[in-house]
């Protein structure tokens, strides 16, 4: 199974072979007939839809990147730009080293969902999946393909998972209970095991409630080593929790992976089934360092169940998402207890969220400005552009940070306007506004 940055690689190399193709019919004075101006996000609506490029995330920009030199190499395939080109063909290859860089801007409508599940327990409600039941059980479904031994930092992911899996399971409440299964931690991500990986779904600590020792000792004895059987592992979970209806439950499932299905199923079907199912839970994924690939599928998932999809990178951002569970555990026991929340707690709680989405907008449009101006005055020192085509880049490089810019301040003010509106209404509003995502 190859690494998620020599996918990108290769999706990366895809897409320059088709520009040298197309560069190598142009002439010097100009670009050759049927080529029109290329189009990229002109509004909020359109950097959402965009799809993010396979570079998003990474940090040319930085002198000590582990990956620059590749990356260098990258755009050392860029076909050569002399001054005399006409706009036709600067435009057409602006096109291509934003379809490099280009990050991946989130739509409001996260955090509304966001919103949503911080609202356990509101009548604003109407989703019975979100009323508070008599029991509150989490299943954790955990990838263990090949995949998650690759690194982040001086950790593998798998280590990063475990230490915020017992973390997250520690902190519950008592009366609440956690189950974990696993996939893809038998045989090997061999073609020859194929059939044993993709049928390694476990449940290696059955729903009850927390027992650290045990919980410890059961993810010690996993270790990733095979295929990513994510259809199969979804309806074992609601065979899991079959005993738990939604009636008298409140049933919460996280997905943890790093990657897409690679055993032959559909498990965005599988999801959808899985939410209309008697237990009726919220299925949450966490895209653990994934690719854009990886990320198209996971989302789809979460959207087929109604559920929450988060892309992170690092432990800290991991332990952040399971967080959102354990908030709402202890939001069920204060029910239990007839506790009301506050609706100034409510109005707090939203802004939080609002501050992140800003924060994410911003760190996205830096990373992504410094890294297309690094990639201008990497291609100018090596001869790839002349000094017309660098000035003419430059202005739309500038041009791409205020619209992300700009969006930015809409969205944000935007979300501020909704936080006193129900989530049907919201839902609404945002679906016909920026129906792009």
């Amino acid at each position: 199974m190859r690494t998620t940055y020599m996918r990108k690689l290769i999706w990366v190399n895809c897409c320059l072979i088709m520009l040298l193709i197309t560069g190598c019919s142009l002439g010097a004075a100009g670009a050759g007939p049927g080529i029109g101006k290329s189009q990229w996000p002109q509004s909020a609506q359109e950097l959402i839809a965009s799809e993010p490029g396979p570079l998003a995330g990474t940090q040319f920009y930085h002198a000590n990147y582990p990956h620059r030199a590749e990356i260098g190499k990258i755009l050392d395939k860029m076909p050569t730009m002399v001054d005399g080109m006409n706009e036709e063909y600067m435009d057409l290859y602006w096109n291509q080293l934003l379809t490099l860089f280009s990050e991946d801007y989130l739509s409001p409508q996260m955090v509304v969902d966001r919103w949503r599940m911080a609202s356990y327990g509101s009548p604003d409600i109407e989703d019975a999946r979100f009323q508070f039941r008599e029991n509150f059980n989490v299943e954790i479904i955990l990838d263990a393909s090949g995949s998650m031994a690759g690194k982040i930092g001086d950790k593998t992911k798998m280590q990063l998972a475990k230490e915020a899996i017992k973390e997250f399971a520690e902190a519950l409440p008592k009366e609440a209970k956690i189950s974990l299964r696993v996939y893809g931690h038998k045989g090997s991500n061999a073609d020859e095991h194929k059939q044993l990986s993709c049928s390694s779904s476990d449940l290696i600590f059955p729903l009850q409630s927390v027992d650290s020792k045990g919980l410890k000792q059961a993810l010690e004895l996993v270790e990733p080593t095979g295929w990513t059987s994510i259809a199969h592992s979804l309806r074992l979970a609601q065979q899991d929790l079959a005993a738990f209806e939604a009636d008298k439950n409140t049933n919460i499932i996280y997905l943890v992976s790093d990657g897409i299905e690679t055993c032959d199923g559909d498990p965005v079907a599988v999801a959808k089934e899985l939410s209309q199912s008697k237990i009726m839970p919220l299925l949450n994924v966490i895209g653990f360092d994934v690719n854009t690939e990886g990320q198209k599928q996971l989302k789809e998932i979460a959207h087929a169940s109604e559920g929450l999809y988060a892309n992170v990178t690092n432990r800290e951002q991991f332990k952040q998402e399971l967080e959102r569970a354990r908030e709402i555990a202890e939001k069920w026991e204060q029910w239990k207890r007839d506790a009301l929340t506050e609706a100034d707690a409510v109005l707090i709680d939203r802004k939080k969220w609002i501050d992140a989405y800003d924060r994410d907008w911003y760190e996205k449009n830096w990373r992504e400005s410094l890294n297309i101006g690094l990639a201008i005055e990497y291609l100018s020192a090596n001869g790839k552009i002349g000094s017309q085509a660098r000035e003419y880049l430059t202005g739309k490089r500038q041009e791409r940070e205020a619209l992300a810019t700009q969006s930015k301040e809409e969205l944000t003010n935007y979300l501020v306007s909704l936080t006193t509106e129900t989530y049907q209404e919201m839902r609404e509003e945002i679906e016909e506004k920026y129906s792009g995502n």
